[in-house]
């Protein structure tokens, strides 16, 4: 219930000087002899000495000089690749995307092997934040020459905004495996990839380099406040935190970061503190207002948290993260109405998403209403989730009890039963309890009496332990009579 601030991997600068040096450093076009020399140099070798000196212009930071020299190298030689390239590299310094997408293109269209274009064309499609394209190209580069430490680690960061931190981790380290020197960013980019992936002791060492390489970054610091504080180092995580604020005071991210521990720590008066200064900062953030009303729902009071909820979805009725905070709120609070309302418009908003048909359906179950609709909503998340379908039985199962159909339940819960020990999930208290209710409707008092006593085995939920024991004293004592 209280969201975290959570910087997110670096993209690489728009300015090119690194790169640039490197591919001086290559060293692919030789040098011009004399006068004499000059005179008998084939289109081909003219074309080569105007790139050489476009480069020199460049190192000089003379780029209209440099694209001057690049265009005439073009006209002698059309078929230039090199020309190509760093005409597109020029471009694409300067920020002109667009006529650097197109000399890129024609460099690879020339030589679709020329590598130096190829990572080129990914390095411009991640900052245009084309990741799978930019991904395509950095593979292409790679094909070619696997022992590329920057290319593997531009292909990091593209696999990571398509959402496969796997292969990001993988390319990262990759990276690091063909040049341990990489700078402070590469190391907090990994950093985040195994935050992410829950990997929290290799984020711990990834943060802490950073933090010897450059002990004010603050993303860094940010990031391993929040894995000490996810591990249990709460003094830790707090004292990270206060560092970020003493370097900037308004660091929201911070705050929030700062008041959640506090709020994991049941100290609410300063949760409320901290997270007051955050709206103070920036009222556009709607993480501390949402995470203030969780601070007024510990404190006890209800109708101050519903204030500050429904003002954030006055603002945005559709937010869903306000909208599953206050459902979780009620349905703790046994304010079922409410949870309804708040979980029917979710299943509106993402109609696609299982999980919430799921809960929704069995809400509408335990409170024995419009049971046609819980049934249409479990079955539908039966079909878009199957990997959760164990528990959408019970659901199920759970309609069918509601509306008098015993035998039909017991069928689909035997189902649930079987599919959880298949795979091996731990069965819940209420799981057992549902299944010692429809036990008891069908007169099997000794099946009902061995569902109970699992429920109050499994132990997973105190109120269904409490309700197992009471039908389990009930049906013990009917058997003696």
């Amino acid at each position: 219930m209280t969201p975290s601030a959570f910087p997110r991997p670096l993209l690489p600068p728009r300015l090119l000087g690194i790169a640039l040096v490197v591919l001086l450093l290559a060293g692919a076009i030789p040098g011009f002899g004399s006068a004499k020399d000059k005179d008998k140099i084939t289109p081909k070798e003219e074309a080569r000495r105007l790139i050489h000196e476009g480069l020199n212009f460049l190192i000089l930071e003379q780029n209209k000089k440099a694209e001057e020299s690049f265009l005439k190298a073009m006209s002698i030689d059309p078929y230039s690749e090199e020309a190509h390239n760093f005409l597109g590299l020029l471009y694409l310094q300067e920020g002109l995307t667009q006529k650097a997408e197109e000399m890129l293109k024609r460099a690879v269209a020339i030589d679709p092997m020329y590598s130096e274009a190829l990572r080129n064309l990914g390095k411009l499609y991640l900052q245009l934040e084309r990741f799978p394209e930019a991904a395509s190209y950095l593979r292409r580069t790679l094909a070619i020459d696997r022992r590329q430490p920057y290319t593997w680690y531009l292909l990091g960061m593209a696999s990571y905004f398509t959402n496969r931190i796997d292969e990001a981790i993988k390319a990262y380290e990759e990276a690091f495996a063909l040049d341990p020197n990489l700078p402070a960013e590469a190391h907090y980019n990994l950093g985040v990839a195994y935050h992410e992936t829950s990997r929290f002791f290799e984020a711990i060492n990834k943060y802490e380099t950073v933090l010897k390489m450059e002990p004010d970054h603050i993303n860094a610091m940010n990031n391993l406040g929040l894995v000490y504080s996810v591990l249990g180092e709460k003094d830790r995580a707090i004292e990270l935190f206060n560092r970020v604020l003493a370097l900037d005071p308004k660091n929201v991210k911070a705050r929030i970061n700062l008041g959640n521990v506090f709020l994991g720590t049941k100290e609410l008066v300063e949760a409320e503190k901290i997270y007051r200064s955050a709206i103070s900062l920036d009222e556009s953030d709607i993480s501390p207002r949402l995470n203030l009303g969780v601070v007024f729902f510990e404190m006890g009071d209800l109708e101050k948290a519903r204030k500050e909820w429904e003002a954030l979805l006055e603002r945005d009725p559709g937010n869903l993260r306000v909208l599953s905070v206050m459902g979780s709120a009620f349905l703790e609070k046994k304010l079922f109405d409410d949870a309804i309302r708040v979980f029917k418009k979710m299943v509106e908003l993402m109609p696609d998403n299982g999980a919430i048909a799921n809960t929704l359906g069995y809400l509408l179950a335990d409170q024995n209403r419009e049971l046609p609709l819980a049934k249409q909503l479990i079955e539908k998340a039966l079909e878009l989730d199957k990997p959760n379908r164990a528990t959408y039985l019970d659901s199920l199962a759970w309609v069918h009890y509601r509306k008098g159909q015993y035998e039909q339940a017991l069928k689909v819960q035997e189902r649930a039963m079987k599919i959880f020990r298949l795979t091996h999930e731990p069965i819940s208290s209420e799981v057992h309890l549902h299944l010692g209710r429809i036990y008891e409707k069908l007169n099997r008092k000794e099946d009902a009496i061995k569902a109970y006593e699992e429920a109050i085995r499994s132990n997973t939920d105190p109120e269904f332990v409490a309700l197992a024991s009471e039908s389990l004293n009930l049906l013990r004592g009917a058997t003696r009579k």
